[in-house]
């Protein structure tokens, strides 16, 4: 079966809807732009991929690098079998160095393009469906104390009991941020994570360690360096989650010898798409590494991927994954709840459900006009 178009559009959306995202190194997310690539076979069957950069500084990408990928790639991909996932990545890998967060949204749309001809949900054709009701965490932007405190509260009413909080400045700052939100938690959440996404020094991160001493959190991607990250961890009892630092399996074989990789943030925009992230969670769990299962931001698609890939996790070896859909992100850029018939979200958690390819139905009026069309 052959791919015989690839389009590829742009939708933008609020983080919030009255709010922005704040992270380190100052900076702020107002408006979110994500790359959506519909790959068409030729008996007419479409499937969805989505990739989010969250800006231009957090991944090594940025929207409109995102695109050019997309433009760059279409003509090996059309030139490959929809059937052949390792194919695919093999080729894109060889016209094209890096530029991860385009291959992925191309990934993802042929997975879920698969999926949809073969009438088999994604997580199974990955591998097979390991848990099928899983919990979800929502991110804590970061701000002012009592700000995060409040957006604590506000998450948990919706249901959410897990938990990242996005640090990175001061570093006892930091742990002023982290004791207000303790104070807001709810007894039964069930997991932390302090996500300074590289801002800090060895020393600061250190200070930040004495600050929060007794606190049971993950410490995530602290530093920008493996090297850091290893002088870190061993000076603390902490687990400790690397992400940004982690692009493929040598990275995370890297990471692990050295000790710092108690977690691994697995973010398929990061490191290619669903086809290389089954990779590095196999290399996880075969290692005793635990896996949150994350994007950058996103809509439905990027939702549905994570929970498809959630989905095949040994739940021995799983933390916990994203839901966007309650931040304001528009459900299918603006259609009904129904449009998700692969998941259900209830009380911070997902169940997926045995559903063709993603799970998403994509109402394509939404999307508007492709901003480029590519053909064999």
């Amino acid at each position: 079966m052959r791919v015989v178009e690839l389009a590829c559009f742009e939708v933008r959306s609020r983080v919030f809807s009255d709010d922005s995202y704040v992270m380190s190194g100052g900076r702020v997310v107002d408006q979110l732009i994500s790359t959506v690539v519909r790959a068409r076979a030729d008996d007419g069957t479409v499937g969805f991929g989505e990739t989010c950069t969250l800006g231009g500084n957090y991944l090594d990408g940025f929207p409109g690098s995102v695109k050019a990928s997309v433009a760059e790639l279409a003509p090996a991909v059309l030139a490959c079998d929809a059937f052949e996932p390792g194919v695919l990545v093999s080729a894109m890998d060889r016209e094209l160095r890096g530029h991860l967060a385009g291959k992925s949204a191309i990934d993802i749309a042929l997975w879920d393009l698969r999926g949809k001809l073969l009438q088999q949900p994604v997580a199974r054709l990955l591998g097979g469906v390991k848990q099928s009701t899983f919990g979800t965490f929502t991110a804590i932007g970061m701000g002012a104390p009592a700000e995060m405190a409040a957006k604590v509260r506000d998450n948990a009413d919706v249901g959410f009991r897990q938990w990242q909080l996005k640090l990175g400045d001061d570093p006892l700052e930091d742990a002023a941020r982290v004791h207000a939100t303790l104070a807001a938690l709810p007894d039964d959440s069930t997991f932390l994570t302090s996500d300074a996404n590289r801002g800090w020094s060895v020393a600061q991160a250190l200070r930040f360690l004495s600050a929060v001493q007794g606190v049971d959190t993950y410490l995530e991607q602290p530093c920008e360096t493996l090297a850091e990250l290893a002088l870190v961890r061993a000076r603390t009892a902490l687990p400790m989650i690397v992400d940004e630092s982690v692009r493929d399996t040598s990275d995370l074989v890297a990471a692990i010898g050295l000790g710092c990789a108690q977690g691994l943030n697995l973010k398929p925009s990061r490191v290619g798409g669903l086809t290389k992230a089954a990779r590095l969670r196999d290399l996880a769990e075969a290692s005793g590494v635990m896996l949150l299962v994350d994007e950058p931001m996103g809509g439905d698609l990027a939702t549905a991927a994570l929970a498809q890939l959630s989905a095949t996790i040994d739940p021995d070896r799983f933390l916990s994954t994203s839901y966007f859909s309650h931040e304001g992100m528009p459900l299918s850029y603006g259609a009904s709840d129904s449009v998700l018939p692969g998941m259900a979200f209830e009380d911070g958690a997902i169940t997926w459900k045995d559903v063709p390819g993603l799970g998403v139905e994509i109402d394509e009026s939404l999307l508007g006009d492709p901003i480029a069309v590519f053909t064999r």
